[in-house]
């Protein structure tokens, strides 16, 4: 038996180097649409980041968009292409001036929490948590910054959660940006899914992940492949001096630095980077933005190292790098790259599936944003029909919405649903929104694709917590999900053109 959500929504079964596979793949040549204005969405603003989710259960994705200036704003969907500004509704009056945001369930109750890089108007003030306590259509959230001990007051630029030691809770990391900050990482302890019981202690010098170097965010996934979320953190400060730094998770509670081991210690301005799977390798890739010197592509050779691919590939563009958004925009196997700039044009990098690129954003004007100083980036699928939709913010002249009339059956959407978050006979346990799995795609027996849950991507920027694939209509696939507690769920023969919810326990 089958659940019906919404328009090509979630299929839940309640009892119940890849070119030449997708060289048949049909492309539309100019999908996407520009719907800002129709949508409803404000177009002004000196927006930041952007962080994506349901945050009220009705199976439509909702955003949340950060605001430098003034006022932030939690836009929820209609489900119709439209967008209502719910923010006072929903109990978030009080999350302007901020910076990145992201979303993850730190009690797992089912729920997208929030948390809020705070900046400030006058004054650097506290980061804000906020718990979700809405309903299908009625958002509300509940500040418990101060009981659950995260709101420091450091200028943090971008948040991320991870569960880093695999309890099954999900953590905290702040990029913290200015003279003698440290980044902080906080360790959730809570002890059950109501207000009170959500704590957080600071584990950061336990960890081993204080770098004082001037952060702008980060990316926590895992890059060697070992079963533990590894963090690279985005640095730079003026005049363009910094080295970006990656921890190794070393699965004990403590991260070790291997930047240069790895290859990527980048010494520029970096503030933002995005990760996704190029070449359908099964590991993620470093697209590095850069304020100052040209951005960086890195191709993840599966040992532990990198290579800098940024000429080769074509992607070495030198304006002001700012946020990178990864999909296969076109289901033709391969992800793309969207990267915002703040001085140029921005790019729309097509993957060729040879580890090429070609820059198309000429063929989608409205696209370029020429002059304007775009931020974060997200893409997300905001009407349910299986294509990735984009969301660009901009500062001063507002977001921007993209919709993709890709309009095809060659798509698939996965799920993932951790169940032992709350196993205390487990040694290692999944979060319950599974942040930090594994989704694998495969035909014919072969892997085809590869896509991680993360709660953070490019610049200040929180993608959904679902992973979307380019699958051609007319062929049968394995969806597998290795879960961070070690239990690996495969689904058999699924058809393309659906999404499909899978829980740990399956």
């Amino acid at each position: 038996m089958n659940m019906r959500l919404p328009h090509r929504g979630w299929c839940i079964p309640v009892v119940c180097s890849a070119l030449a596979l997708f060289l048949s793949v049909p492309a539309l040549s100019d999908p996407f649409l520009d719907i800002t204005v129709p949508s409803g969405i404000a177009l002004n603003g000196r927006n930041k980041g952007v962080a994506i989710a349901d945050v009220d259960g009705d199976g439509y994705l909702d955003m949340f968009i950060s605001n430098k200036g003034g006022p932030s704003h939690l836009y929820l969907n209609n489900g119709n292409g439209t967008y209502r500004d719910v923010t006072e509704e929903a109990g978030l009056d009080e999350t302007g001036y901020a910076m990145g945001s992201t979303f993850g369930d730190v009690n797992n109750d089912g729920k997208p929490d929030l948390y809020v890089a705070k900046g400030g108007r006058y004054e650097i003030e506290s980061n804000r948590l906020y718990l979700n306590a809405g309903t299908p259509g009625r958002p509300k959230f509940q500040d418990v910054t101060e009981s659950a001990a995260v709101g420091i007051k450091t200028f943090t630029y971008g948040a991320t959660m991870l569960d880093y030691d695999k309890d099954g809770r999900l953590d905290i990391y702040c990029s913290n940006y200015g003279v003698g900050q440290r980044n902080v990482l906080f360790r959730n302890v809570t002890a059950g899914p109501r207000p009170e019981d959500v704590k957080f202690v600071e584990a950061t010098e336990d960890a081993g992940v204080g770098s004082n170097t001037w952060a702008w965010s980060s990316v926590a996934f895992d890059y060697d492949g070992d079963g533990w979320d590894d963090i690279y953190v985005s640095n730079g400060q003026y005049p363009g001096i910094g080295k970006n730094v990656l921890y190794r998770n070393l699965g004990n509670g403590k991260f070790k630095d291997v930047t240069d081991e790895a290859g990527v210690p980048n010494d520029a301005w970096t503030l933002g980077t995005g990760v996704g799977d190029i070449n359908n390798s099964g590991f993620l890739s470093l697209y590095v933005s850069n304020y100052v010197g040209g951005n960086k592509l890195y191709l993840n050779l599966g040992n532990g190292r990198f290579k800098d691919i940024t000429k080769s590939s074509g992607t070495d563009h030198n304006g002001w790098g700012k946020g990178t958004g990864f999909a296969d925009t076109d289901h033709d196997g391969f992800q793309d790259i969207y990267e915002g700039d703040c001085k140029f044009s921005n790019q729309f990098y097509h993957n060729n599936g040879n580890l090429t690129f070609t820059d198309i954003v000429e063929k989608y004007p409205s696209m370029k944003l020429e002059t304007i100083r775009t931020k974060g980036v997200a893409f997300f699928d905001q009407d349910n029909d299986g294509d990735m939709d984009l969301l660009v913010a901009n500062w001063e002249v507002g977001p921007r919405v993209y919709r993709n009339d890709q309009n095809d059956e060659s798509w698939i959407k996965v799920k993932a649903v951790g169940t032992t978050w709350n196993d205390a006979g487990r040694k290692y346990r999944t979060s319950r929104d599974a942040v930090g799995a594994k989704v694998r795609l495969y035909r014919d027996g072969r892997m085809i694709a590869f896509r991680q849950v993360l709660t953070s991507n490019g610049f200040c920027s929180c993608p959904p917590l679902e992973v979307h694939f380019g699958a051609h209509a007319r062929h049968r696939y394995d969806i597998e999900v290795d879960f961070p507690s070690g239990i690996k769920v495969v689904r058999k023969s699924v058809s393309p053109g659906a999404a499909y919810t899978i829980p740990e326990a399956e």
